[in-house]
């Protein structure tokens, strides 16, 4: 049994440091803080909630700032895109929100109150049903701060941007085919491809 804890652990413990390398913390000038995800050279995901601001300052993971500048926002998907160097970072690998089924073990990773990197984890409740169609609904703890980060799954792929609290246990994060899905309705998904090439 303790062979079995400490394995769970290093997978559990290797997967926050791969969610940890493209998570960003997004802050804005008498805004506040939000997190974000380099989903591609160049190209940070985040909530159009936190930005809010065309113009942000934008840390990553290993201490770098840029500033970011505000390319699109979708207030109905709550999404936004920064764009900084594209030299910059650590771009996450994408899994496919469609393959999560209930009961599967996800993380959310981001910085709650100011904590940078925090990782908290749970399972799926449903994927796209109940509170909204487009939704993934988690077991697992989001706090301020947590918005705009990333949902990773048991591989480390980000599956879900982090979007709202539904109560104290539930979890609300957009899939990340909601987010493929803007960022081509956009324009946004050749220049991810162009950058990524």
């Amino acid at each position: 049994m303790d062979d079995l804890l400490e394995a769970l652990s290093r997978d559990t413990a290797e997967v926050a440091g791969r969610a940890r390398a493209s998570l960003v913390t997004v802050l804005q000038h008498g805004v506040g803080a939000g997190s974000g995800v380099l989903w591609a050279p160049g190209l940070v995901v985040t909530n159009a909630h936190v930005a809010r601001r065309s113009r942000s300052v934008v840390t990553l993971a290993g201490g770098q700032e840029a500033t970011a500048r505000r390319l699109g926002r979708d207030f109905q998907h709550d999404l936004a895109v920064l764009e900084i160097d594209p030299a910059l970072g650590s771009p996450a690998a994408i899994g496919d929100s469609g393959e999560l089924r209930p009961g599967e073990w996800v993380y959310a990773v981001g910085n709650p109150w100011g904590v940078p990197g925090a990782l908290t984890a749970g399972v799926v409740i449903a994927n796209g049903g109940g509170v909204g169609t487009e939704l993934l609904e988690l077991d697992l703890h989001l706090r301020p701060g947590h918005s705009g980060g990333a949902v990773v799954n048991a591989r480390g792929e980000v599956v879900g941007i982090n979007t709202m609290m539904n109560g104290p246990d539930v979890g609300l994060a957009i899939p990340s085919a909601v987010v493929r899905r803007y960022l081509s309705q956009a324009g946004l998904g050749k220049a991810a491809f162009r950058r990524a090439a």
